[in-house]
């Protein structure tokens, strides 16, 4: 088996951990597998040794970071957490410790989590061409990316009200003003969705969000619809700084006479879960789901 650790370079503490587990890992199962340290948390790098399990060691934003890398590859990926929530690198150092024979013997609990596929594209040129349908778009993305937790679009700067209008598989829905929209994963139910007042959904159930930012309307509420769907949504009136954001890390302005469409990705990301922590464990450990006021 060909096992990964990759740090986030920028976390000091994280270095030392992964260079530590390193040699913790070799001496247990050395002999009976190919351990390394990875330079980077880039494709190249993954590509380059092709890993079966990768252990990031950094916080949520690590997992998102690598997640546009690796969903489709067979890697499995476990997360060692040096962040601050950690939603998704749901290990700590001491309890991947004390997994580590199950893991290098390969007995992990791997989640199959949804990934999105995001595109931006220019708007036909005809005025009187049909809309794009479900299954059939006029041109080619000017811009594409993956995303594990959402796709979101942000009015941004000067901040003014855009109208967006909302297509669910080529049937226009509504037209809205408010700060933006976001289309977010099971996954990401616990993120930016759940800020903005969008309901929690249990990662193992194939869902997508659907959740205005702020909307000008007292009757705009979220919207769950199967992974299956494909969502077109269309800017009527946007501010010079609007752009559409994936997991908050990749950004791409979007302006008048393009759309953006949000479908299901080809592939699914598996994530290793902590198995001495449920996902109901982690809301009311980490999330303080549901726990009575505090004097």
């Amino acid at each position: 088996m060909r096992i990964a650790l990759a740090p986030n370079l920028d976390k000091s503490d994280a270095v030392a951990a992964a260079q530590a587990l390193l040699a913790t890992m070799r001496d247990i199962g050395g002999h009976a597998h190919d351990i390394r340290m990875i330079p980077t948390i880039s494709r190249p790098s993954f590509d380059a040794f092709d890993p079966d399990i990768l252990i990031l060691l950094g916080g949520d934003g690590t997992i998102l970071q690598a997640a546009r890398f690796i969903s489709g590859m067979r890697a499995a990926l476990v997360g060692i957490n040096f962040g601050k929530l950690g939603y998704l690198a749901s290990f700590t150092v001491d309890e991947f410790r004390a997994q580590l024979p199950q893991i290098l013997g390969g007995e992990l609990k791997i989640s199959q989590r949804l990934m999105l596929d995001g595109a931006i594209y220019n708007a036909p040129e005809n005025p009187d061409a049909p809309e794009p349908g479900p299954t059939a778009l006029q041109t080619e993305p000017v811009f594409q990316c993956a995303a594990l937790n959402d796709v979101v679009i942000n009015a941004g700067i000067p901040f003014r009200m855009v109208q967006l209008t909302i297509a669910i598989n080529g049937h226009d829905t509504t037209t809205f003003r408010g700060d933006g929209l976001i289309v977010s994963t099971s996954s990401g139910s616990t993120g930016y969705n759940l800020s903005a007042g969008g309901p929690l959904i249990s990662p193992d159930i194939n869902a997508v969000v659907i959740t205005p930012i702020c909307p000008h309307s007292l009757s705009f509420r979220p919207v769950v619809v199967p992974d299956d769907t494909e969502i077109r949504i269309t800017p009527i009136r946007v501010n010079p700084g609007t752009h559409v954001s994936f997991d908050g890390q990749v950004s791409q302005p979007l302006v008048a006479g393009q759309y953006v469409v949000v479908r299901r990705a080809k592939k699914t990301l598996q994530l290793v879960e902590n198995p001495a922590m449920s996902h109901w464990q982690m809301l009311a450990s980490k999330l303080h789901w549901a726990q009575s006021p505090r004097a």
